[in-house]
């Protein structure tokens, strides 16, 4: 298999709670303020090539992209309304304003442009909102992104993210990534879709019991999904690691080694290629 030079990385991999949090003082978080891999922002996503594209707007976005040395963006997607993916938004405000006075593509489910027209009015008319349905594919920069129902919240999305080729002694066809950061349980019809990846990258916001299940996976469940679909490799994201028994980074990669699936845990800044 050969790279095609899209770069994916990680802005942050956590929960809406953060690790370490600062009311907590599990293992955890103990871990985390000594070990950076082990701190956690909440989750986002970029892909760059030529042009930079954005998955959710943590609310540390700013940090996140002067971390990465990230000096534009060129379009937004978001996977749903809620504050720890949607709350950076306002962050672009004077990015558009100031340095590229041309309003910010962004793409989503109805639901979450209705959010962002009522708590962002002061920005909208900085943003170009593209409303997108269960099954719609966009294209930018060499790759499509199709937005496959995810059972998080009304109008939550995850993305199936198709790029170049991976050449094989048999065949090329595109590299193919999904990323479901807030899912529980996916339906029949996006599971469909996720056959034959190359990455998939899942929510895994519990360990031990699972205290949302119709909404998110445990780690448990999410290595289960990982062997269900097969994918040539996983990354675990929205990690909680506080509940429902807290777990330390070092702890959970010991585990993820005695499995059979190719599961690894993503941290943020971490970058691969799609």
């Amino acid at each position: 298999m050969v790279a095609r030079g899209h770069k994916l990385t990680f802005l942050g991999t956590g929960a809406s709670c953060g690790v370490p949090s600062f009311y907590c003082g599990c293992k955890a978080c103990d871990e985390a303020l000594v070990e950076p891999r082990a701190a956690r922002a909440c989750s986002g996503i970029l892909i760059s090539g030529e042009q930079r594209t954005l998955i959710d707007a943590p609310p540390e976005l700013r940090t996140q992209l002067i971390r990465e040395q990230v000096d534009g963006i060129d379009q937004a997607l978001f996977t749903h309304e809620h504050f720890d993916h949607l709350g950076g938004l306002p962050q672009l405000e004077f990015y558009v304003r100031i340095r590229t006075r041309s309003p910010l593509p962004v793409y989503s489910g109805a639901r979450t442009l209705a959010t962002i027209n009522q708590q962002y009015g002061f920005m909208v008319d900085t943003l170009e909102l593209h409303p997108l349905k269960a099954f719609e594919t966009v294209c930018f920069d060499g790759v499509s992104y199709t937005a496959l129902p995810a059972a998080h919240c009304e109008d939550s999305f995850g993305f199936l993210i198709e790029s170049g080729q991976v050449a094989s002694s048999q065949s090329a066809r595109p590299s193919r990534t999904a990323y479901f950061p807030d899912t529980g349980p996916l339906a029949a019809a996006t599971m469909e879709r996720l056959q034959d990846l190359d990455t998939l990258i899942i929510d895994a916001t519990f360990s031990g019991v699972n205290w949302m299940p119709s909404k998110h996976h445990s780690i448990d469940e999410a290595i289960a999904l990982a062997r269900q679909l097969g994918p040539r490799q996983t990354y675990l994201t929205h990690l909680a690691m506080h509940f429902d028994t807290p777990i330390t980074l070092e702890e959970l990669e010991r585990k993820l080694a005695e499995c059979e699936e190719n599961v690894k845990v993503a941290h943020d800044g971490l970058s691969i290629i799609l």
